[in-house]
């Protein structure tokens, strides 16, 4: 009998590892939604670099750019058809409220389709402490439980983060100038910077885009292209400076009350571009309207929301239903403020369904702009109201271009005055030096990641998202594609956000080797045609 037995296990040593092994289902090709690279060449090739990395682990990437805004958005925020996505969530400062890039993008809560968590990530533990750090206005306390939820982030990946973006805008010094530019992780497209905008040659400032407004409806509004045209039309009751912080805008005041009670008196003399007043009245109009109808952008930061009362003649009272500390960010930092006399009566006057299918096309708005004039995917004319208290510098005319190479060659030419589309890294160094053009650099609060759908049938693997963090070329997508002009980070909340970023939190480092050993450890297989095999079951 023992003979027999070593005579067996002779055998089996000489039998390749393949056969021994008892493998579970092979690893299902990976649909890997990406840009075109036509106009987004540097988010294509990050998409490349990762796809070429991953296949010599033995999967399988079927790679599939798609234009950029549709149908990417309704595949990517709607739909969720894909296995992975190369998600570039742009930087601005109301992001640096922490619960955006924590709680907002990975709660289970905010699945649904056109919510943040696209990847339909689960885990009790980061829906518990999403909830906790929502009550807590101390905000010493509150980094305690944010670092806790970035931990448990880094545990229990959603996403590999590739990248955070030093981004680079430009502008023709001899056409125009920024009276005043204010450091932002928008770069010259914060708004305040475009109110600073200053014509040297008398006419609009002529900004270049690759990308035109898809709405200029606030109900429908959910890109960041089509937030950042509304903010010039519509005001809000608070802005956010470069850091942050709250910036009276209409309000004049804010006073937190308690834990559920947040009292805002409002600036009084302002008007709407149709000359009628803004009033208290309004803003309680716009609060209960957007809930009502559930607008798409706003509705997540209605919802904490019970109640709004006009106190007095220029005072407002909201109640929340529970704690909400990012209320004043989130909240009173983005609403636009709607007219009550042009939106009451709207949809019985047009006879439509819902306010969602109105054009608005000559939007009447608080804001330091309106609309002269719109060419579909051709240009937009903004008229600087000077009535306005944030004083606008000059006219804003944005011209659509096929791509952002096309954009600096138009900024050279001095066709147009300044860049709204980040100048590609490759070739920043090519404007350097010239003595019209004038660059701002802008460290974005932002980031570049690989968001895995959790619930499709690749990522729902935690080992193996964790094994994928060693197989993202992170220096040389720096290097190669982005010039230099990026960085890693071990959070979503990148270094930039000093004050929420967990430090203890190390970036991965990319290591073939020691993905494969975790994917080896963790029982995953390969077949003699070297695909990757889950563990057996």
């Amino acid at each position: 009998m023992m003979f027999w037995n070593l005579r067996i296990a002779t055998v089996l040593l000489a039998m390749p590892v393949s056969a021994m092994a008892q493998q579970g289902d092979i690893v299902p090709e990976v649909d890997f939604l990406t840009w075109p690279a036509a106009k987004y060449s540097h988010y294509a090739e990050t998409s490349n670099y990762v796809a070429e990395q991953w296949e010599k682990l033995g999967l399988k990437v079927d790679l599939m750019p798609v234009a950029f805004p549709n149908p990417m958005l309704s595949l990517w925020f709607k739909e969720h058809k894909f296995d992975a996505v190369l998600s570039s969530l742009s930087g601005n400062p109301l992001r640096l409220e922490p619960d955006f890039f924590t709680n907002s993008q990975f709660n289970s809560a905010n699945s649904a389709p056109g919510n943040w968590n696209v990847g339909e990530y689960s885990n009790p533990k980061v829906d518990e402490l999403g909830r906790q750090q929502l009550g807590i206005y101390d905000a010493e306390k509150r980094r305690e439980v944010i670092y806790a939820l970035q931990e448990e982030l880094y545990n229990d990946p959603p996403e590999a983060i590739v990248t955070y973006a030093i981004s680079t805008h430009a502008i023709n010094s001899d056409n125009m100038e920024i009276d005043g530019f204010e450091a932002s992780p928008e770069g010259i497209r914060a708004n305040a910077n475009v109110m600073r905008m200053k014509s040297k040659h008398g006419g609009a400032v002529r900004v270049g885009w690759t990308v035109d407004y898809t709405t200029l409806n606030p109900l429908v509004a959910s890109t960041n292209e089509d937030l950042t045209n509304l903010a010039l039309l519509y005001d809000q009751l608070v802005v956010l400076a470069p850091d942050g912080s709250p910036r009276m805008w209409l309000a004049e005041s804010i006073d937190v009350v308690d834990d559920l009670t947040v009292d805002v008196k409002m600036r009084t003399g302002h008007t709407f571009s149709d000359g009628e007043a803004v009033t208290p009245e309004d803003v309680k109009f716009t609060f209960e309207y957007m809930k009502k109808w559930e607008s798409a952008y706003f509705t997540k930061y209605l919802e904490k929301v019970e109640t709004v009362t006009v106190v007095d003649g220029n005072t407002l009272r909201f109640k929340l239903n529970q704690p909400y500390a990012p209320f004043v960010m989130n909240t009173l930092g983005q609403v636009y403020i709607l007219p009550e006399h042009v939106w009451g009566t709207l949809v019985e006057d047009l006879g439509i369904a819902k306010p969602q299918d109105f054009a608005n096309d000559q939007p009447i708005g608080s804001g330091a702009y309106s609309v002269k004039y719109r060419k579909e995917g051709q240009e937009m004319y903004l008229t600087a109201r000077k009535d306005h208290f944030g004083k606008p510098q000059s006219d804003i005319l944005s011209i659509i271009y096929g791509s952002a190479e096309v954009v600096m060659q138009s900024l050279r030419k001095g066709e147009i005055d300044a860049s709204f589309q980040p100048v590609v890294p490759i070739t920043i160094d090519e404007y350097r030096g010239l003595d019209n053009i004038k660059l701002y650099e802008a460290k974005s609060n932002g980031y570049n990641s690989v968001r895995y759908k959790t619930t499709g049938p690749v990522f729902w693997n935690k080992d193996l998202r964790l094994a994928l963090a060693h197989a993202v070329p992170y220096d040389a997508i720096i290097n190669d594609i982005f010039g230099g002009l990026a960085a890693t980070s071990g959070s979503s909340i990148v270094p930039v956000n000093a004050y929420w970023h967990n430090p203890k939190l190390v970036p991965p480092v990319f290591d073939l080797d020691l993905a494969r050993s975790m994917l080896k450890d963790a029982g995953f297989t390969w077949d003699d045609d070297g695909r990757l095999h889950f563990p057996a079951k």
